[in-house]
């Protein structure tokens, strides 16, 4: 009650402030907007000769500058590569003065480039904006990610100084901000979090973040990620927040399509790719629109061995080689529609859809080491996610614009289920799968029967290095030896469905004082889980043996090759023919599924397989802040604030008891929780010079534990020694952190940036997953559940780099170069378990880890060249190896190895409005890669090869 009250009375004050000064003010304002011949300019300056008033373009090019002094006054208007300019203005009392477009041409130094179609206007966009912003920030805009080899959001910031990715099968997916985990960085569309579709129960699953490659870059306007939040942004992260801004209105008609035809070379086939965008402005501008729609169909394939060992002894239990080939399409449609009816009131209305398909197949060999047999599994399915949204809003200006009301209403739904495949005879939407199996003899393993790895070889045996993993058959297994052991249809389901309402109210009191005061509401509705699942095992009891070589077959590998990265190795084990996978389908018909032996396990509360593993819940958080931005001197400017969030939660499961005598018992679970964040805020700019800035903030930012550590159900089982419990916790608290950053930003003249920073996060509450021993009614039980660590801290620094080498002569002048490099290094505690030889007694200590998912290093590097219809960009985004996953003892854990990916891109200008460019991605086939303990010890190694698309954009008006 005490922390309502104190900001109560904040926003009192702020109240006392806005009133005090709009008696004091002067009410002259003028309005217009900055451009180039190529469209609006964000991020530039304008200021009244001779004073301390002014202000800077918004993502539109607009701009309004409010308590102006009536009378003849001159706008000095400045952006970084363009000549400054002055204009003159007679500002008049209670009556706006619009003076419309003003038109910048740019710098003589940077004449010969031409820049209609290349990167240099957008660097200036993001440079300006970054300059001119007292956050720390860094901004992307829509043809600077049009210049990159990156089709989807994640890709695209991937470029950004202090940014990584996690890729899936080659695509980039989830952002990373200066090695934090995935979970700390809150991703937004147009100022509100992203709904996530990630939909499983277990470990894997039922996370808060966006999959990022459900969504087409064509889509994004510009891309704005802050380092350090402010007040009237989502206090949800602790790492960065990513907010993507979609296309809207266009400032002038624009028709523009782009069409891409390519080739995976993993895969063999070919990638299509399609964008078209039309807009306009009717009723003398009042009335803006527009209309994207984007089409990308590519093929993969990914040759991957995983391996999964003996948590006592590291031995390999079993060695899996799978061959993946996919499709992905993505469809998406954006709208945008704005209504101006006069200089101080706009109402817009945006709508997204986007649909995500990828129909995966994949032939997997699993030899068995311990159980002396080898498994062939095939699988077919789709994963199908829709994304769709609308929102509807508006901006007004009141009292010559010294007051700014915002006001937001959005819905946003995100859906995640399976697919059947085109021309399928099953009879279910689900993920379908089928094992053959046969018995089969392994030379080289220990007298115990064993088979290691080199690293872990017992004296006396000699190992396998870890890119060349034999299994020692004693002969080639054929089709006709491996017969059905089981198959099984496995759905998953997840649903989001997010309603918003945010207002902020903006006074512009002075020309040196802004106060600001918002809040938001939102309503979030999640089921997660696995609704059903259809299992039939068959072994050596069901009636005749069904052989692989019963179903039509196909040369095995089938495309690409298996592994040749490292040589082929296994070219001698794989089956020869294996069991086509559309024919998969064929084990899923109704005389099979009538079958007495066919377990149909639909989602059933009652039914153990089924309710553990769906869980629903609703979360509502309701936030306020208030800010204030104060210009304490000419060149020290700083932000302060305050922001507070309630978050209500309420989830929904099952309790699964399974006794001692294999009974089974169910029971509803509800659990319910809430809590506050108080969350304060300071940003400095000191702006030594004109081309010089120095900022510093302190925030206090938080992330709320994911779904899936929040489920309430929990799986009991007393068959096991020790007995078991494994559950979320609904009481896990926000892991907090208190940041602190300073940096350092020099702009050169001729469009770059030279910066330097360094930050501390001191964190509270780092939710991991956590074991420990507890004695519950006299029996000892492992219980598995998320837990909040006491402390943990997270440390670095960053440097960037971006110069055009315009110093050098003739054509070299066309060349720049690009850098950046992010150290990080973090420590958190968790506990270790270990038992006793002697007593048997588990014994608990406490280790300092690195905090999952955190890489030590990050690299960026770029060498373009831009001159005349030309360009070319070479670019390497590399990431240093990261925790994945406590489990066990260090010796088990599970990291994230080394990546290094490199891309080019080039284009050329046909005329000025069309182009051709050529896009190849993974130059040097960098493989994703798990391991367990050491880099040495694999546990998942995937390869995709190059994949490359060239196309043609033509901007016809």
């Amino acid at each position: 009650m005490k922390t309502k009250h104190t900001l109560l009375n904040y926003f009192g004050l702020l109240l006392v402030f806005c009133l005090s000064g709009s008696a004091m003010a002067q009410n002259a304002e003028i309005i217009g907007s900055v451009k180039d011949e190529l469209g609006a300019l964000p991020g530039a300056n304008i200021i009244v000769k001779g004073t301390t008033n002014g202000t800077n373009t918004d993502f539109d090019g607009h701009f309004n500058i409010t308590n102006v002094n009536p009378g003849e006054l001159t706008l000095v208007v400045s952006y970084i590569g363009y000549k400054t300019q002055e204009v003159e203005v007679v500002a008049r009392t209670n009556e706006p003065v619009n003076i419309g477009d003003i038109a910048l041409s740019s710098g003589n130094e940077l004449d010969q480039i031409v820049i209609q179609g290349n990167n240099l206007p957008n660097q200036q966009k993001a440079l300006n904006i970054k300059k001119n912003s007292i956050a720390i920030m860094e901004v992307l805009a829509s043809d600077a990610i049009g210049k990159l080899p990156d089709r989807n959001a994640a890709e695209a910031v991937q470029r950004v100084s202090g940014v990584s990715i996690e890729r899936d099968h080659g695509e980039g997916r989830y952002v990373i901000v200066r090695g934090t985990p995935i979970a700390w960085n809150s991703t937004l569309m147009n100022g509100d979090r992203m709904p996530s579709t990630e939909g499983t129960s277990d470990n894997t699953g039922g996370t808060r973040s966006a999959p990022l490659d459900i969504f087409p870059s064509e889509m994004i306007k510009y891309v704005q990620l802050s380092k350090a939040i402010t007040p009237d942004m989502e206090g949800d992260a602790i790492g960065g927040s990513v907010n993507f801004i979609t296309k809207t209105a266009p400032s002038k008609k624009t028709l523009n399509v782009n069409l891409g035809y390519g080739y995976n070379n993993q895969a063999q086939k070919p990638i299509q790719s399609g964008s078209l965008v039309y807009g306009d402005r009717v009723a003398n501008g009042k009335i803006g629109f527009l209309v994207s729609g984007t089409y990308w169909n590519r093929n993969w394939g990914t040759d991957n061995y995983e391996l999964v060992y003996n948590q006592d002894n590291q031995a390999i239990n079993n060695l899996q080689l799978r061959d993946y080939l996919g499709a992905r399409t993505t469809t998406g449609l954006n709208t945008g529609l704005e209504f101006k009816p006069n200089d101080n009131n706009t109402l817009y209305l945006r709508s997204l859809y986007t649909n995500f398909k990828d129909e995966e197949s994949a032939v997997e060999h699993i030899f068995n080491f311990e159980d002396s047999d080898m498994d062939v599994r095939v699988r077919h399915g789709i994963v199908d996610i829709n994304m769709h949204g609308i929102e509807f809003g508006g901006d007004h200006k009141f009292n010559n614009g010294k007051f700014n009301l915002d006001w937001k209403l959005s819905t946003y739904s995100a859906e995640m289920g399976n697919k059947k495949v085109k021309g399928s005879d099953a009879n279910t939407d689900a993920y379908l799968m089928a094992t053959f199996s046969a018995p089969v003899t392994y030379n080289n393993l220990t007298s115990d029967g064993y088979k290691f790895l080199d690293i872990d070889s017992p004296a006396g045996y000699i190992g396998d290095h870890y890119d060349n993993i034999q299994p020692y058959l004693d002969a080639p297994v054929t089709a006709d030896q491996l017969f059905l052991n089981n198959k099984m249809a496995y759905p998953a389901f997840s649903l989001e469905d997010d309603y918003t309402a945010k207002l902020d109210l903006t006074y512009n009191a002075n020309d040196k004082l802004k106060l600001k005061v918002g809040g938001k509401f939102k309503r979030m509705n999640l089921e997660r889980g696995t609704p059903y699942t259809y299992s039939l095992y068959l072994g050596n009891n069901y009636g005749a043996p069904i052989a692989m070589s019963d179903f039509e077959t196909r040369t095995f590998p089938y495309r690409g090759g298996y592994l040749s990265e490292i040589g082929s190795p296994y070219d001698n084990v794989l089956v020869e023919n294996t069991m086509r996978l559309d024919q998969i389908d064929n084990l899923f018909n109704d005389e099979m599924d009538a079958n007495p032996l066919f377990y149909n396990i639909k989602f059933d509360e009652n039914n153990p397989s089924s309710a553990g593993s769906f869980y629903s819940g609703y979360e509502q958080v309701m936030a306020g802040y208030a800010m204030a931005d104060y210009d304490l001197t000419n060149k020290l400017k700083v932000i302060g604030g305050v922001r507070y969030e309630h978050t209500n939660l309420e989830y929904k499961g099952h309790s699964v008891v399974t006794d001692a005598d294999d009974n089974t018992t169910i029971e509803k679970v509800k659990n319910n929780n809430d809590f506050g964040s108080l969350l304060p805020m300071v940003h400095l700019k000191y702006q030594a010079q004109d081309n010089l800035n120095v900022k510093f903030a302190y925030t206090r930012t938080m992330a709320r534990a994911n779904f899936s550590e929040l489920n309430p159900t929990e799986t009991i089982s007393l068959l096991t020694t020790p007995n078991t419990i494994s559950r979320g916790n609904i009481k896990l608290e926000p892991t907090y952190s208190n940041n602190f950053d300073l940096i350092g930003e020099y702009f050169f003249d001729n469009v770059g940036i030279l910066s330097g920073g360094a930050f501390y996060k001191a964190l509270e509450n780092v939710i991991y997953k956590g074991r420990s021993f507890q004695t519950i009614n006299g029996n000892l039980f492992q219980v598995t559940q998320p837990q909040n660590s006491e402390t943990g801290w997270l440390a670095g620094f960053e440097l960037g780099l971006s110069k055009r080498l315009t110093f050098l002569p003739g054509i070299l002048g066309g060349l720049g170069v690009e850098a950046n490099y992010t150290f990080a290094d973090s420590e958190m505690e968790v506990p270790m378990y270990n038992t006793n030889e002697s007593t048997g007694e588990v014994e608990v200590t406490t280790t300092t880890e690195k905090i999952p998912s955190q890489s030590k290093h990050i690299f960026n590097a770029s060498l373009f060249y831009e001159k005349g219809p030309l360009s070319f960009r070479l670019a390497g985004n590399y990431k240093d190896a990261s925790l994945a996953m406590v489990q066990g003892n260090p010796e088990n854990y599970r990291w994230y190895g080394k990546n290094l990916t490199v891309d080019f891109t080039a284009s050329a200008n046909l005329t000025k409005n069309m182009k051709v460019y050529v896009e190849l991605n993974n130059l040097t086939n960098e493989p994703l890669r798990y391991y367990q303990g050491v880099s040495e010890r694999p546990e998942q190694t995937e390869y995709y090869s190059i994949r490359g698309l060239f196309g043609i954009n033509y901007q016809i008006f």
